[in-house]
């Protein structure tokens, strides 16, 4: 957001790429960030269509024509970058990671769960709800549950859980709290894990690229189309509701995998875009 004001300022063009995502909930840092980038944009790429409906609702035109200015911006629906490099980094993983042999992981038989988000590292009663649950539902469903540790749970798990939780977390059986791993191995935990559970963004979207099911461990979600098509539930730091859907999850078979993001082929759109309005000025 300040490089984005910066070139504004300076009459510099600024470009913004996944344009148009809103939470609707400005506590969260992204939200205001993305907003203020968007309204000082000369050229807008939104991965969605819902992401373009957004942009149309807070006033822009969105079938505005060249030249493009920060006063007559170009918006363009163009598919998800992180579709591109999914696609690309997943075949590399297969090749390079070894993450499952080295964690001992069966493909299809653990769950993959992140949880970085302040809102839920920072107040106690909704870090431990979200590990109690974890555990419990490894232990009910006896399936281990891999948790790559973001370093701001990690310095604030042993702080915020009570003493018991963080004594039952770590001598669980079926806990396994690994440090952070590369971007390959996320890939290869993402593509076998049985369902994902996740406070993060990107990862939600990463699990419908993998054609995995998703239980939201937050309150709202920028990706609601996932949500809508029965792909993602959102459950937030909720016990009862994190195990429904996970239940809910489990039991469905019909899963379907519309091309909302694209066909992997965003970043094409958009430097030709770009590279057609620095030739236009």
């Amino acid at each position: 957001v300040a490089g984005a004001l910066a070139a504004a300022k300076m009459n510099i063009p600024v470009v913004h790429i996944e344009a148009g995502l809103r939470s609707f909930n400005k506590r969260m840092p992204e939200e205001i960030n993305r907003i203020t980038c968007d309204h000082v944009s000369t050229l807008l790429f939104a991965p969605t269509d819902i992401g373009l409906s957004h942009l149309h609702d807070e006033g822009f035109n969105i079938k505005a024509n060249s030249p493009y200015s920060i006063d007559n911006p170009g918006v363009f629906q163009c598919g998800d970058l992180m579709l591109d490099n999914s696609l690309y980094f997943s075949k590399k993983s297969d090749s390079v990671s070894t993450i499952l042999k080295d964690l001992g992981l069966e493909s299809n038989n653990y769950i993959l769960s992140t949880i970085h988000r302040d809102n839920n590292t920072d107040i106690p009663e909704r870090l431990n709800a979200l590990f109690l649950t974890l555990n419990k539902i490894g232990i009910e469903n006896r399936i281990p549950v891999v948790i790559p540790l973001h370093p701001r749970t990690t310095h604030l798990l042993k702080k915020k859980l009570t003493t018991e939780t963080y004594s039952e977390i770590m001598n669980s059986e079926w806990i396994k709290i690994i440090p952070p791993v590369s971007y390959l191995d996320v890939v290869a935990l993402e593509k076998n894990t049985q369902i994902i559970m996740t406070d993060s963004g990107g990862v939600q979207k990463e699990a419908f690229f993998f054609k995995k099911p998703c239980v939201v461990l937050r309150s709202e979600s920028e990706w609601m189309e996932l949500v809508d098509n029965g792909n993602n539930i959102i459950a937030d730091a909720d016990e009862e509701k994190i195990v429904a859907a996970y239940e809910e999850l489990m039991g469905k078979s019909d899963f379907t995998f519309p091309e909302f993001y694209g066909n992997g082929r965003a970043a094409y759109f958009i430097c030709e875009r770009i590279i057609e309005h620095i030739g236009k000025n």
